[in-house]
């Protein structure tokens, strides 16, 4: 197999246009170093015919594959405390362990007396070749996982190791998945460009976590950045310098060093004019806390409960809830936890013997739950006995609620569990708080009605984005069109925190919105005064709360609503 690697040749001159290129602001950030093209090539498979004879070492060997696949990918997400990096690991590693793909792997050696490394491609094609004729298929995202992942098998199979990425390099790509970003991370790597990428794909996702500037979006990146050639970008404005004046360089290298200093700046949570706010954390495991508490998170605003399902390939027994509950609640004291209920579903998993034909709107959340009736109560038994030890501080979520009959159907399960806890005298939390995700536009549109039956609302960005605007969030192909800037959305938020008002119903957001510095503001501007984020994000945030007033919040959330495109609310981003 060809090997993956920074290609060394130069080209001859730069036009002046290429000085400065133009992308997509993916990850904030400035940072300067010289450009490694890194160029994923296709690997080279056997094309013989199998005697009988070597039919069995040849299974013996795509086994041996997956382990050391498997083994790597375990590895890698031990190595990570984000929960969004490990999702993604994981959700790898239920790929390459999918017993439908082995069942086809085998067949195909066995049937057609075909080498492992050729079967491997072939089946992993088949299932590239449907993702793309599918009428709602998955993004272009998926099959660059997909890919990523069939190279990786064949190349332990060809014991051909990737090049090792010299340190404090630019990387310069045409697109990277979840593991490639990964490695370039713990090569130390300067920042990344990509060619192709949204700004919700998998690798700015992980860029984001791990605190890599990026740039997406930036046309022939590959061919009109020489390698080697001395670089800066800018990962909040987009821009990408090569050939940079000593002066931008130095900037670049200031800029990069005030915004990790400005992550662990302990300051006061009121903006500039003394309105308070509350700053929350996104976590997934226990070993993020040292992140979030280091940032000064009031405590969880979503604790994904999902990732213990991918990391263990199972829920989990209610004693080992219990125990992840009671160490989150241990390490946060005094603060609120906000457990969301098992969300599985969606883009979460790569399940290929479970394919829906809309996922994103199909068997997930809580739709799930309400039909596998033992992982709900199982779940809610273990939440419930716990916050009678700690009564007043856990908050349970209700993910992917779309209409009353969902909410009043886990109020029951609450109040049955509740009474059997009594009857066994265990303590129990009377006044525990129960809340929705906002993420269905009719849960938004009808957002009274829900703020009448529950304690809180908490507003997923992610998701009402793409079925607001019709949009798969994951889909690279539709990246111009999928923003959380969108007026609409403004528009639909505004309405929930209006609602949240009148039924005097907390509502905070959850979603990616509020990790943005500028968007943090217009929601404040909307009267939405906790945020639930990234822990990475939680020190620029605050910093930018702090460094303006309500009234000039207040002023940009009413431009935004009062603006009728993106590029105009784009603008406004870019001006405030």
């Amino acid at each position: 197999m060809a090997s993956e690697k920074c290609t060394k040749k130069v080209s001859s001159v730069m036009d002046v246009n290429d000085r400065l290129l133009a992308g997509t602001p993916a990850v904030a950030g400035t940072t300067v170093g010289k450009a490694c093209i890194y160029r994923r090539q296709q690997p080279i498979v056997s094309n013989e015919h199998l005697t009988e004879e070597q039919v069995e070492s040849q299974l013996a060997y795509f086994h041996q594959a997956v382990a050391t696949a498997r083994q790597e990918l375990q590895s890698l997400s031990r190595s990570q405390s984000n929960g969004d990096v490990r999702d993604l690991l994981y959700a790898q590693i239920e790929m390459i362990e999918d017993p439908e793909l082995h069942e086809k792997v085998e067949e195909e050696i066995k049937s057609n007396n075909t080498p492992v490394d050729a079967a491997i491609h072939k089946v992993f094609d088949i299932y590239l070749g449907l993702l793309s004729e599918r009428e709602n298929a998955d993004s272009p995202e998926r099959s660059v996982d997909i890919i990523d992942t069939r190279n990786r098998l064949i190349q332990i199979l060809h014991n051909d190791e990737n090049e090792q990425i010299t340190k404090e390099t630019i990387i310069i790509a045409h697109d990277l998945s979840p593991r490639e970003v990964i490695k370039f991370s713990e090569q130390q790597v300067r920042g990344l460009v990509m060619e192709q990428g949204g700004e919700s794909s998998h690798a700015v996702i992980l860029a984001r976590a791990l605190q890599i500037p990026m740039v997406v979006r930036v046309e022939q990146a590959c061919s009109r950045i020489p390698a080697g050639k001395v670089m800066a970008i800018d990962g909040a404005s987009g821009k990408v310098i090569v050939d940079p004046s000593a002066e931008i360089q130095d900037k670049y290298r200031v800029n990069d060093l005030s915004t990790v200093q400005s992550q662990s700046t302990a300051v006061q949570y009121e903006t500039a004019d003394g309105h308070p706010f509350i700053l929350r954390a996104n976590i997934g495991f226990a070993d993020e806390l040292p992140a979030m508490l280091a940032s000064g998170g009031e405590g969880i605003g979503l604790l994904r409960t999902e990732s213990a399902y991918l990391n263990n390939g199972h829920l989990g027994s209610e004693q080992e809830q219990r125990s992840l509950y009671e160490v989150l609640l241990k390490e946060t004291s005094p603060d609120i936890v906000t457990i969301r209920l098992f969300d599985a579903g969606g883009d979460k998993f790569f399940d290929l013997g479970q394919q829906e034909q809309n996922p994103n709107l199909g068997w997930r959340g809580i739709r799930m739950l309400l039909d596998e009736e033992k992982l709900i109560r199982q779940q809610l038994r273990a939440i419930l006995i716990v916050a009678g030890r700690y009564p007043g501080r856990i908050r349970i979520l209700v993910p992917m609620v779309s209409c009353l009959e969902e909410v009043t159907a886990v109020k029951k399960h609450i109040a049955d569990i509740r009474q059997e806890l009594k009857e066994k005298e265990y303590a129990v939390d009377a006044d525990i708080e129960l809340g929705i995700m906002v993420e269905v536009p009719a849960v938004a549109l009808q957002a009274d009605a829900f703020a009448r039956e529950v304690d809180f609302l908490s507003i997923g960005t992610n998701d009402l984005t793409q079925y607001l605007l019709a949009v798969d969030r994951g889909n690279e192909r539709l990246s111009n069109l999928y923003s959380q800037r969108h007026p609409a959305l403004w528009s639909l938020i505004q309405q929930v925190s209006q609602s949240g008002d009148a039924t005097d119903t907390p509502v905070s957001v959850c979603g990616e919105l509020a990790s943005d510095p500028v968007a943090a503001c217009a929601l404040l501007g909307l009267g939405i005064s906790e945020l639930s984020m990234t822990p990475t994000a939680l020190g620029p945030v605050r910093e930018e709360l702090q460094g303006h007033n309500l009234q000039e919040m207040q002023q940009l959330a009413d431009r935004l609503l009062e603006s009728t495109t993106t590029a105009e609310a784009n603008e406004l981003f870019a001006n405030f």
